[in-house]
C-alpha cells in the first residue's frame, strides 16, 4: 500500500489547520507580504509555553531543504512567531533529513510526522522507549509465539510488526489466556517500533496506547498509528487497533464480536519450558549455575511453574543470578534461597514497603494456611491475593495460578506457600508462641528451610521446642517399620501353614478327615485371625496420602457392603443413602473407613437370631452424617472408648468371628487423617457407630 493511498482527504492547509484544532489549538490567518498570500498560524489554547506556530504546506518535498529551512526562517521572523513548520502532504522527505522539533525553530516534515508530534502519540511511544529501554527490558523479553490460522510465527513480536507496516485498516484481535504474556509482547512490539521511529521518524507507522481524542483520532483514522486495546467494548471495525483479550473476554462477547468486529483473530502462545530453559541459559553465563537451574527444575515441579511464569522472569533471573554463592550441597537449600530472594522483590513491589506493614502480610499468610489445609483457595470473582499494578508485563497476578476449568478458584504454588507459613510460624515464634504451632502438621522441608533462611532465631527456638516432638516422631517411625515387618513375616507364614494344612487334608482319608473335623476348623479360624491381622497391621500402618476429592457416598456404601453380603448371606443389609450426597475425601480412606465399620457390624450380628445391618446417611448442617447400625449383642459402657484402641476386642471367637482389635481403631485414624470423625452413640436403637464427613461443594 502507498502513501498516496493515506492522502487526506483535505488537503493542504485547511488538513493542518483542522489537526491543529483537533489538538487544542486556535488556528489563524494573515493576509501575507506577496499579493494574494495567506499566512497561516497555529497557537495552543493552554498551557505556559504558548508557542506561535506559522506553517505553510507543500504537495511534496522541496528539492533542495536548506533553500527551504531559510524562507521558512524569514517567514517567521517577518511573521514574529516562536518557530515555522513546512509541511509535506505526500511521499516522504530526503534521504539524510529529518526534523529535530526540540533543538530547531524551523523544520520541514511529513503531514504524517506532524500528526504523530501533534496528538501527543510521538512523545508517548519516545517515553516508553526511554522507560522500557532504561529498565533492561528488551533483553529480558521472552518470545512468544502467534499462530493466525494460516500460517504459524516463531515471534509474535515480528508478526505485529509485519502487520503494523502493512499500514492496517482493520483490527486484529490477540487472544491469549494470560494477560502477562500479552502484556510482554505488547510492551515488546512498542519498543521495537518506537526505537525504529526514534531514529527513522518520518517513515513509521506507530503502535500507541494513549487514547484516541482529539488529535489522535486523526492519527488512528488515517493509519499512521495503531491503537491498542484491552477492553472489548472500546473495539470499532472502523479504526486499525490492536485488541488484545482473554479468550473467556471474546467467548462471552462471542455472537456479537464476531458481527460488529470482523477482524482477524490470532491466537498467542505461553512459552513452553524448553523456551524458557534456553531463554535463562542464554543468561546466566555459567554452565554450572545452568546446570543447577535445570537440576531444579526437575527436582521441584513447583519451582519449574515459578519459573515458567512469564510474570516472574525479571525478579527469578535477578535472584537465580544472586544465588551463585549459595553452598551447592544441597538442591532444596538452593530453591529455597532462590525463592525467598524472589518472593522478597515481589512483595516489596506488590506492597511497596513490605517492613513498614507487615499486617498487610496476614491475608496472605491466612490464605496459605487455608490452602494447606483444605488443597485450595476460593476466593471471590474478581479479587485478588497479590497483583502487581495494572500495567507492564508484571500485570500477571503474581502468587496464584488460575486453575483451568473452574471459575473464581485459584491454586497456590506450594512453594510460596511454604514460604508464607514459615514467614507465620517465624513471627509466632518470636512472640512466643512455639507450642501452639507446633502442634500443626506442616510441610517440612521447605517450611524449616524458609524459616532458617527468614530468622535464624525462631528456627533455633522452633528446634528446641520441638525437640520431645521429634524423638517421639522418630520412635513411631522406629515402631511403624517393625509392625510392617512383622505383618510382612506373619502373612508369609500363615500362608506356609495353610499350604501344610492343605497337604495333611488331602492324604488323609475321608473318615479321619471327619474325625478331625473340629480341629481343622478352629486351625482355618486361626489361621483366618492371623491373615486379617497381619492385613490390618499392614492398614494401621500405612494411612492414604492421595488428595481429597469429592465422592458420591452411595456407590462407596454399596461397593464396601457387596462382599460382606456374598459372605453372610442370612443378614438382611438396608442402605438408605441418597445418591446426591457427596463428602470430601480421599477415596482409599474413604473405602477404608466404610470397609471397617460394615465389617464390624457383620461380624457382631453373624450369630443373632434375624440379623440386621442398617445403613443411613443424613446431613447435619455442613457435614454428612453415615450411621451403620446393627441388632447385635451391642457394647458395655465400660468399653464404648476403649474399642477405638488398637488391639482392644470384644468379639473373643465362638459363635463370633474373632476380632483383630484394629477394625474400629484404623476407621478412626483413617478419618482423622480426612477431617472425619468416627464415633458410637450409645442413644441409639441397637449398636450405631457413625462417620461424620465434610459436606462436599463444588466450588465452581
Amino acid at each position: 500500500m502507498n502513501d498516496d493511498e493515506h492522502e487526506p482527504a483535505m488537503a493542504g492547509e485547511n488538513a493542518v489547520a483542522r489537526l491543529f484544532e483537533a489538538a487544542d489549538c486556535d488556528v489563524s490567518q494573515a493576509a501575507g507580504r506577496e499579493p494574494g498570500s495567506v499566512d497561516w498560524f497555529a497557537t495552543p489554547r493552554k498551557g505556559l509555553g504558548r508557542r506561535r506556530t506559522y506553517f505553510r504546506v507543500w504537495t511534496r518535498c522541496p528539492e533542495d531543504i536548506d533553500v527551504a529551512l531559510a524562507e521558512l526562517d524569514d517567514k517567521r521572523r517577518a511573521t514574529a512567531a516562536d518557530r515555522a513548520l513546512g509541511v509535506v502532504m505526500v511521499g516522504g522527505l530526503l534521504p539524510g533529513y529529518s526534523a529535530d522539533l526540540e533543538a530547531g525553530r524551523c523544520a520541514v516534515l511529513t503531514y504524517r510526522r506532524l500528526v504523530l508530534e501533534v496528538s501527543g502519540i510521538a512523545d508517548s511511544v519516545r517515553e516508553h522507549v526511554l522507560a522500557y529501554g532504561a529498565r533492561a527490558e528488551p533483553a529480558l523479553y521472552l518470545p512468544r509465539r502467534v499462530d493466525d490460522r494460516e500460517r504459524a510465527y516463531p515471534d509474535a513480536v515480528g508478526w505485529i510488526k509485519e502487520w503494523v507496516r502493512g499500514r492496517p485498516t482493520s483490527p486484529i484481535i490477540l487472544l491469549s489466556r494470560h494477560a502477562a504474556d500479552r502484556s510482554a509482547v505488547v510492551e515488546q512490539v512498542i519498543y521495537e517500533i518506537g526505537a525504529r521511529f526514534v531514529s527513522e521518524p518520518d517513515d513509521t507507522v506507530l503502535l500507541s496506547r494513549q487514547a484516541p481524542v482529539g488529535a489522535a483520532s486523526l492519527a488512528y483514522a488515517l493509519g499512521f498509528s495503531v491503537l491498542v486495546h484491552e477492553d472489548i467494548r472500546l473495539l470499532h471495525s472502523h479504526q486499525p487497533s490492536l485488541a488484545c483479550l482473554e479468550y473467556s473476554a471474546v467467548k462471552s462477547y462471542e455472537r456479537s464480536v464476531r458481527d460488529y468486529l470482523p477482524g482477524k483473530y490470532v491466537s498467542l502462545s505461553t512459552p513452553s519450558s524448553i523456551d524458557v530453559e534456553r531463554w535463562f541459559e542464554a543468561r546466566l553465563g555459567s554452565p554450572a549455575l545452568n546446570a543447577r537451574f535445570l537440576s531444579a527444575r526437575e527436582r521441584e515441579p513447583e519451582f519449574r511453574r515459578l519459573t515458567d511464569a512469564s510474570a516472574n522472569l525479571r525478579p527469578m533471573l535477578d535472584a537465580v543470578l544472586d544465588s551463585r554463592g549459595v553452598s551447592s550441597s544441597g538442591i532444596a537449600q538452593w530453591i529455597a534461597y532462590v525463592v525467598h530472594d524472589y518472593i522478597s522483590t515481589v512483595l516489596r513491589g506488590a506492597l511497596r514497603d513490605e517492613t513498614a506493614s507487615p499486617a498487610q502480610l496476614v491475608p496472605l499468610e491466612d490464605a496459605a494456611l487455608t490452602q494447606f489445609s483444605l488443597g485450595w483457595i476460593s476466593i471471590e470473582p474478581g479479587r485478588q491475593l497479590v497483583s502487581h499494578p495494572a500495567r507492564g508485563p508484571e500485570r500477571e497476578q503474581i502468587l496464584t495460578w488460575h486453575e483451568e476449568g473452574s471459575h473464581g478458584r485459584f491454586q497456590m504454588n506450594t512453594l510460596i506457600r511454604d514460604y508464607l507459613i514459615a514467614r507465620r510460624l517465624a513471627r509466632e515464634i518470636l512472640a512466643g508462641n512455639v507450642g501452639s504451632l507446633s502442634r500443626h502438621q506442616f510441610p517440612r522441608e521447605y517450611v524449616f528451610l524458609f524459616l532458617s533462611i527468614l530468622s535464624p532465631e525462631a528456627a533455633a527456638r522452633f528446634a528446641e521446642g520441638r525437640g520431645v516432638e521429634v524423638r517421639a516422631e522418630i520412635e513411631a517411625e522406629v515402631e511403624r517399620r517393625l509392625q510392617l515387618t512383622l505383618a510382612h513375616q506373619l502373612k508369609r507364614s500363615v500362608g506356609a501353614i495353610l499350604m501344610h494344612v492343605q497337604h495333611v487334608r488331602e492324604n488323609l482319608g475321608a473318615a479321619d478327615v471327619a474325625k478331625f473335623d473340629y480341629e481343622f476348623r478352629r486351625i482355618d479360624e486361626e489361621l483366618a485371625f492371623q491373615s486379617a491381622l497381619a492385613e490390618q497391621t499392614g492398614r494401621w500402618q500405612e494411612v492414604p496420602n492421595d488428595p481429597p476429592e469429592g465422592l458420591a457416598l452411595h456407590e462407596n456404601v454399596v461397593d464396601a457392603a457387596a462382599p460382606l453380603r456374598q459372605k453372610y448371606p442370612d443378614v438382611v443389609c438396608e442402605i438408605d443413602v441418597s445418591v446426591a450426597l457427596a463428602v470430601r475425601a480421599s477415596r482409599a480412606g474413604l473405602r477404608e473407613i466404610f470397609h471397617c465399620l460394615t465389617e464390624n457390624a457383620f461380624h457382631a450380628v453373624a450369630s443373632a437370631p434375624a440379623p440386621r445391618v442398617g445403613i443411613r446417611a443424613t446431613h447435619e448442617g455442613d457435614t454428612v452424617r453415615l450411621d451403620i447400625v446393627d441388632n447385635g449383642p451391642g457394647i458395655r459402657a465400660e468399653d464404648r472408648e476403649r474399642i477405638f484402641e488398637p488391639y482392644v476386642t470384644t468379639k473373643k471367637g465362638g459363635d463370633q468371628p474373632l476380632g483383630t482389635g484394629l477394625g474400629l481403631a484404623i476407621a478412626r485414624r483413617y478419618a482423622a487423617r480426612l477431617g472425619a470423625y468416627v464415633g458410637l452413640d450409645p442413644e441409639c436403637e441397637g449398636t450405631c457407630f457413625f462417620a461424620r464427613f465434610v459436606t462436599w461443594r463444588d466450588a465452581s
